[in-house]
């Protein structure tokens, strides 16, 4: 149960994370630029992060990497949707 809840944590701050980076660089940048800028900040950031885990680099370095990976797709369908309308 608790490896449950921390899963859909991560997943829930991966995405507002991701789509409020997106939503900030929306304002300097096309949206699919923005979508592959926020991901790389978020990602570089939560990396760097996890390597500071010491002994638990690897499990945290999953905890944000999976939700991240997962999150791309929707994030760069969300761009498309933007660029289309």
């Amino acid at each position: 149960m608790t490896e449950a809840a921390l899963g859909l944590f991560a997943l829930a701050y991966s995405g507002l994370v991701l789509f409020g980076l997106a939503a900030t660089f929306r304002k300097l940048y096309p949206p699919r630029r923005a979508a592959w800028t926020a991901f790389g900040v978020s990602s570089a950031v939560h990396s760097a992060t996890a390597l500071m885990a010491g002994e638990h680099m690897l499990p945290a370095f999953a905890f944000w990497c999976v939700p991240h990976l997962l999150l791309l797709p929707l994030l760069l369908y969300a761009a498309k949707r933007q660029m289309a309308a």
